[in-house]
């Protein structure tokens, strides 16, 4: 095998080791940082810091029987990853929602990978599959929720209540294209953000979901920050186009939420090939990044999604493509959906 293969092989191994007491494995729930292999040696570090010292040690002794597989003339060390520096940490001070059970960040290095469509289509699916769902447009700098909805304005605030969310598809949301103009900009500094964040957390009325989805802006900057702070995510989900430039900055958003606590339950490569809709022929829009690289840091593909007018058309007009999840839009989306479910823990219907 070569370093590649041995890699692969590692990852595959690890798949399949469960976390005590649940059927997730180890790998859903983020908690292998890295694999790295050196002269037929392979060293995985573990994300394993933050639980009980009994689970830690059973955690690390699955995995090392897990690896035993490899071939017997690899050496395999298995070993807990190093704490996030105190100054990196961040502490949250106030709870999520009362009735979310779960938060989803959906965020990416680089903007113009398809983010918030990914987020929208998501959530869309996911309501399409009985769950009960919200929708946080965080990205306060290009706030396009309300238009790829199709919903103009939030209902009518009742006195002295929580702000009502605007519905669509079976999705609660709010976003700050509601409170400006299309063509105004929004040009905040962090603790204008920060303030916002836990605006929209606390003061809307969201109600029972069974999961929050946040739309994060591009990059890693404050407002991922704040939603951490104020709700910490049980998990953030990728998204970038196959090409090298957006996969760099994909890696630095990984290491991003890893600072701040957040497991990575995987990534999703937007537009990554186009398909012929009179032969069915599939041309890559981008070089393909090698799955091997992903996975030597921990990172696993949730979806290959096709460049599909589709979606470009339902954005523009308020009618997402995951609404029918009968057309291969919707039916991408749709497994997508249950992936993202399955990686967070949230009962299936």
């Amino acid at each position: 095998m070569n370093e590649q293969e041995l890699r692969r092989a590692a990852w595959n191994s690890l798949k399949s080791v469960p976390y005590p007491g649940e059927e997730r494995s180890i790998v859903a729930l983020g908690l292998v940082e890295r694999i790295d292999v050196e002269d037929r040696r392979v060293t995985v570090r573990l994300r394993v810091g933050h639980l009980p010292a009994e689970v830690q040690e059973e955690v690390i002794q699955r995995a090392q029987q897990a690896l035993a597989a490899l071939p017997d003339d690899i050496i395999v060390r298995v070993e807990p990853a190093p704490p996030t520096p105190p100054a990196q940490r961040v502490t949250t001070e106030s709870a999520r929602p009362p009735g979310v059970a779960r938060v989803l960040a959906v965020g990416s290095g680089k903007g113009g990978v398809g983010k918030s469509s990914v987020a929208v289509n998501l959530a869309v699916a996911l309501a399409q599959r009985g769950y009960r769902v919200g929708l946080l447009d965080a990205d306060v700098y290009g706030p396009n929720t309300p238009r790829m909805l199709g919903v103009a304005e939030l209902p009518p605030r009742r006195q002295r209540g929580r702000i009502p969310p605007a519905e669509a598809y079976g999705v609660r949301f709010i976003s700050v294209g509601f409170m400006v103009k299309p063509d105004q900009a929004v040009v905040w500094r962090g603790p204008m953000t920060d303030k916002l964040v836990r605006q929209f957390l606390a003061d809307v009325e969201w109600g029972e979901l069974d999961l929050l989805v946040v739309d994060l802006p591009p990059g890693t900057g404050d407002v991922a920050i704040a939603l951490t702070r104020h709700a910490r995510p049980d998990g953030a989900l990728l998204v970038t186009t196959p090409q090298a430039v957006a996969w760099d900055d994909v890696l630095k958003a990984a290491a991003m939420f890893r600072r701040l606590g957040v497991p990575v339950v995987g990534y999703v490569e937007n537009m990554a090939y186009f398909e012929c809709p009179n032969c069915g022929a599939r041309t890559d829009l981008f070089p393909r990044r090698p799955e091997a690289e992903a996975q030597e840091e921990g990172l696993e593909c949730l979806a290959r999604l096709p460049f599909d007018p589709a979606v470009v058309r339902g954005s523009d007009e308020g009618k997402p493509a995951a609404a029918d999840p009968t057309s291969p839009a919707g039916q991408a989306f749709r497994e997508l959906a249950e992936r993202v479910a399955e990686r967070l823990g949230v009962p299936r219907f």
